[in-house]
Order: C-alpha cells, then sequence, then structure tokens
C-alpha cells in the first residue's frame, strides 16, 4: 500500500505546531505529491514567465506534509529511501521555461538529462519554528545534489513524530544552484520511510552511491566547513576507535569537500566519504549511538 499526500497539504515552515496530515508505521511507502517552488502561481504555457513579480512571495517553496512516523522520538533517525520522482512536463528557472521530454531538458540548442533533487526535506527542528526557505540540523532547504532517486536521506528526530515534509523538487542542479534556481517543477516522490532508534550524527547524512555525504549549513561557508568536518572526523571516530587527528589525516587523503548551494539564508557545504575506502557500517551506529 501506498499513501498518498496530496499537494493542498502543504506548509511554508518547519515546527512542532504543524498539525500532521497522515501518520504512518516505519517501513510505509509514501508518495507526495509537490508543487513547484513559486506553489504552482506561474503561468508556465509560453518560453517566458509573464507574471512573476505579481506572486504571492509568502506562498515560495511550498513543502507537502507534514507526516507523522509512529514511534519516532528526539535521538532517533528517520531514513527517508527515495525511490522515485515523477517531474512535470515543463519547468522555469529565472525568467525562463523549458520544456521536459523524454527525460531531457530542452534548454535553447542545449539537452540536458533530467536528474532530480530534492531541494527541500526536513523534520520540525528542536525549538521554535524554521522556514521552508532555511536549513540546518533539522533538513530543510538543503538543495543538494545527492538528494534524489536511489538516495537515503538520514534525518535527525528533534521532536516527537519527526513531522516530515518535503518540496522544491529541481528536475536538475549543478552543485552550488549558482544562479539561485535548479529547474523548477512540479513533482510526485514516491518513498520508503524508515525509523532507526539510535542516530549517527546530530547532521543530516546521506547515504548515496559510492558515498555517505554528511552535510553542514551555517551562515559563512568557512563556518559550515567547520561544522561538516567536524561531524566527519566524529563519524570516523566512532565507527573506527581512532583518535580526531588519525580521522582527519584520513579524511583528507580520501574524502572531498564541496557546495551544495551557496544563495539561501544560510550555505551549504558537503563531505562525501568513499564507502570503499571506509566500509562503515550504518546498521550498527544507528542503533547504538545517540
Amino acid at each position: 500500500m501506498v499513501f498518498i499526500v496530496p499537494s493542498s497539504f502543504r506548509i511554508y515552515s518547519f515546527s512542532a505546531t504543524h498539525e500532521p496530515v497522515l501518520r504512518v508505521k516505519p517501513d510505509s511507502l509514501v508518495a507526495f505529491e509537490i508543487r513547484d517552488a513559486f506553489d504552482g502561481q506561474l503561468d508556465l504555457s509560453g518560453e517566458y514567465l509573464s507574471n512573476i513579480d505579481v506572486v504571492d512571495r509568502g506562498r515560495i517553496n511550498p513543502a507537502t506534509g507534514p507526516i507523522w512516523i509512529e514511534g519516532a522520538k528526539p535521538g532517533h533517525t528517520i531514513e527517508v529511501e527515495v525511490l522515485n520522482v515523477e517531474v512535470g512536463d515543463r519547468g522555469f528557472i529565472g525568467r525562463r521555461v523549458f520544456r521536459i521530454l523524454n527525460d531531457t531538458i530542452e534548454a535553447n540548442s542545449f539537452r540536458i538529462p533530467v536528474k532530480p533533487v530534492i531541494g527541500v526535506i526536513g523534520v520540525a527542528p528542536p525549538k521554535g519554528e524554521a522556514s521552508t526557505m532555511e536549513q540546518g540540523d533539522f533538513g530543510g532547504n538543503l538543495d543538494t545534489q545527492e538528494i534524489t532517486v536511489g538516495s537515503k536521506v538520514l534525518l535527525p528526530v528533534w521532536v516527537e513524530g519527526g513531522l516530515l515534509a518535503l518540496g522544491d523538487v529541481h528536475a536538475s542542479q549543478g552543485d552550488g544552484e549558482v544562479s539561485g534556481q535548479g529547474l523548477e517543477v512540479s513533482a510526485k516522490v514516491k518513498v520508503r520511510v524508515k525509523l532507526h532508534r539510535g542516530r549517527i550524527l546530530d547532521k543530516v547524512v546521506v547515504d548515496y552511491g559510492e558515498n555517505l555525504t554528511i552535510l553542514a549549513s551555517s551562515e559563512t561557508l568557512e563556518d559550515a566547513v567547520d561544522e561538516v568536518l567536524d561531524a566527519a572526523k566524529k563519524l570516523l571516530q566512532k565507527a573506527f576507535k581512532i583518535d580526531g587527528q588519525t580521522a582527519l589525516t584520513l579524511l583528507s587523503l580520501a574524502s572531498n569537500l564541496g557546495i551544495s548551494q551557496i544563495v539561501n539564508p544560510k550555505k551549504t557545504v558537503k563531505i562525501k566519504i568513499p564507502k570503499n575506502a571506509f566500509p562503515i557500517d550504518l546498521g550498527i551506529l544507528l542503533n547504538e549511538y545517540g
């Protein structure tokens, strides 16, 4: 059975005060119907956006949800396995509208393969309210390439039930999101939601492809880099029972530091830890570390 969350159930902030629109057990399949980043307010019928200057800016970056995961408590981890992303047939970036046909973006004379990115994915933060434009250790507007089909996104749980929501899908987006946007589209995202009784880190971790990717967001790139390096060291120390200096040395030899986005209120950086060099047993860590 697949639970469907229509896009009419959407939020513009992450908060423990939001009422869940759905309650599911761990291992459930959920399909989120997602509006584009401008909440479906734009006319995409032409080559250029005609009404972008008159939209309601208070409706930017809607996220579908939130949903309550039964048994989720602070100190736990929600795993979101992205199984499939269906994107709309037209998307926009800046004032331009591009057609999507046969998994290809037709951008002038260029043809760019569709590789969907879930720009917003998160849970309620430990305190207060965070806009869906914001990002942090609750997730949020991370705009990270690795959050795509085939990824497993590990979100720390900060409040009971977690209150998971998704939004802001891009048909394609490069590292850095240098113009301020990916190709903004409506989408339907199918995920499997799992629950782990422990926690690897107080950070968002993405298991995708050949790497474990840790994310950190801060007001400056320098601070975000410091945060993500500290988290990566802690992960290696915990997994392999080594000291901090040894962990940093190993990271310098084999990991890759990168930028997810530089355009949001906080900048998001990532460090990719190759799984072939560092065979980390996530199952053990997720059950023993809180």
